[in-house]
């Protein structure tokens, strides 16, 4: 374990070379999740082992608000933002901390105020807000592929920016750091080598902070060919190169970067000082072979975290790993598509790290083919939190159909029952608040 600790700072040291003279390197200790000693084993954690008290609110049902499928949840400033994942959708359902309907925010369009649906949509953590990224320029002889569009927290139109140029390469979507600081990933290709990971810059689109590259492996780096784009009638082919963008989550007032090619999470706090905080030790569990190809989800001689199921609160973090050849709970997941029920074999398994304790569990499955902390509060289904806000309220969703169902074979208990006692089928989901200790 030395030996591992020694390694991670040495290379998160050597990544931070770039970062400049405005920016100060804290070093700190590298705190260890150690997922390598929990792989083969498992347990069932219950809600109440890490919160202290879990509400359920339903989200009125109307012509106006109903949600699509596939749809995520977050809760910012006492109002409850749904977000479907259908393609082409555009528009998020909001509601207040009670579940009464608010309205729509969609601003698609041509017009000034509006966005395109190639956009990304963010909530704005501190205003409750909505930032807009749009990678379709605003003017026709825009250096930049991309800007974003701010509206207050009822919808309405504040200003348009102008994401900073880079280059090589370009910054792809923006998140809030503060009142007046914003912070955004370099996109997926480059035509030239990168030679950052991403920006903080303020609200007068001047860079303050640099995100250095994260150290790629040298088996991932063989992976990183170019490939070459074309669009016929309306571009040139072009030469590019994937460029392994980080994922940047908000947690409280600081940010957390990381990266599927890299083991180490780092910090951009307030005050730009950018450290390496958790490093994830996966042990012999990494396949560096430069043979790719029998690599799925489901097999292969490694394990890997998926950036997009990061969540943290104040004393947990909760991840959702990849487990591939290595998994004791192998399951089946069942997707309602266009016409059908799709079965996919899946192999991921979340853990969930105390850094109160420094304690790394896998969590066990409370029912089988079901994800999650065993809700044993209110006797609910197996809850996985999408989102936690600054306040250390993390919010799930289930659909009515998943809530009958669930009560049908387990006893709920508290407003629960009481919801339960009311919904159809074709009613909105119903959205499961916790607070985590």
């Amino acid at each position: 374990m030395k030996k591992f600790r020694f390694s991670l700072i040495a290379a998160a040291l050597l990544a931070m070379a770039s970062c400049g003279p405005e920016s100060e390197i804290k070093q700190g200790d590298i705190k260890v999740i150690d997922l390598a000693a929990a792989v083969g084993g498992g347990k069932i954690v219950n809600i109440s082992e890490v919160a202290d008290d879990i509400k359920y609110v339903a989200l009125e049902t109307t012509d106006s608000s109903l949600i699509g499928l596939g749809a995520r949840v977050q809760i910012e400033n006492r109002r409850i933002y749904v977000q479907s994942r259908n393609s082409n959708t555009k528009d998020i359902k909001v509601f207040d901390i009670d579940g009464k309907y608010l309205f729509t925010f969609n601003r698609t369009g041509r017009g000034p105020e509006e966005y395109s649906r190639m956009s990304t949509i963010e909530i704005d953590n501190v205003t409750g807000g909505f930032i807009v990224f749009d990678i379709i320029p605003s003017t026709s002889n825009s250096k930049s592929l991309g800007h974003f569009k701010e509206y207050d927290k009822n919808g309405n139109y504040i200003k348009a920016t102008i994401m900073p140029v880079i280059d090589p390469g370009r910054l792809d979507g923006v998140k809030r750091l503060n009142k007046n600081l914003y912070i955004s990933s370099v996109g997926s290709i480059s035509s030239a080598p990168m030679k950052i990971h991403g920006a903080a810059f303020d609200t007068l689109n001047n860079i303050v902070f640099e995100l250095p590259l994260t150290e790629v492996p040298e088996y991932i780096l063989n992976e990183m060919q170019e490939e070459i784009i074309g669009f016929e009638g309306l571009a040139k082919e072009r030469k590019v190169l994937f460029t392994l963008p980080p994922t940047i989550e908000i947690i409280k007032n600081q940010a957390r970067i990381f990266s599927q090619s890299n083991d180490t999470i780092f910090t951009l706090d307030q005050k730009l000082n950018y450290y390496p905080t958790y490093a994830i030790n996966r042990g012999n569990y990494v396949d560096t072979s430069p043979d790719r190809s029998n690599i799925s989800y489901i097999k292969g001689n490694h394990i890997n975290l998926d950036p997009e199921s990061y969540v943290e609160s104040t004393r947990f973090i909760i991840m959702d790993f990849i487990m591939r050849n290595f998994t004791h709970e192998p399951y089946d997941e069942h997707i309602q598509g266009k016409n059908r029920i799709i079965t996919v074999p899946r192999t991921n398994c979340y853990g969930i790290y105390d850094k109160q304790t420094g304690f790394f569990n896998l969590l066990n499955q409370p029912v089988r083919g079901k994800l999650g902390l065993r809700e044993d509060l209110k006797n609910g289904p197996p809850f996985i939190p999408g989102h936690i806000n600054s306040d250390d309220y993390a919010s799930a969703l289930f659909s009515a159909v998943q809530l009958i169902e669930h009560a049908e074979v387990y006893e709920v208990k508290g407003e629960l029952k009481e919801i339960v006692s009311k919904l159809k089928d074709t009613d909105n989901p119903v959205v499961a608040i916790a607070k985590f200790k």
